[in-house]
């Protein structure tokens, strides 16, 4: 029954984080079954990659309807992302869940540090600085 509710607790704050940041959930859902659920990696990134489907839809059609997706970025981006997806998918699978559980945190620590140096700064991103001027 614990090992449900901490389940649940995952689910939840990936999908509040996935709505709320864009992040899709799995910088919560990856880790949290991992330490808290003892997935094995891979397998938790395969689960993850599946929530993540129902969270970017609902995402995704919320944002359409106020207008905040960009259609033609959309159709550049989607078609890459879905091979680079596949690719990755061959690669992880390639991978030791060791070597892979590696990688995913060096990712997570590079994206976490760069994330907080931005915001301490207050940084604007190079678009942002192009519509001051």
């Amino acid at each position: 029954m614990g090992e449900i509710i901490v389940a649940i607790v995952i689910g939840f704050l990936g999908g509040f984080a996935g709505g709320l940041l864009g992040i899709g959930g799995g910088a919560i859902y990856v880790p949290g079954m991992v330490l808290l659920l003892d997935e094995d990696q891979k397998l938790a990134q395969g689960a993850s990659l599946a929530a993540i489907i129902a969270t970017a839809i609902v995402g995704s059609v919320a944002n359409y309807r106020r207008e905040n997706i960009d259609i033609p970025t959309v159709v550049l981006v989607a078609p890459v992302a879905v091979v680079a997806g596949f690719s990755a998918a061959f690669v992880a699978d390639a991978l030791h869940a060791d070597v892979l559980r590696r990688i995913f945190a060096v990712v997570m620590l590079y994206l976490g540090a760069t994330t907080v140096h931005a915001a301490w700064r207050g940084s604007r991103t190079p678009a942002q600085e192009g519509e001051a001027s």
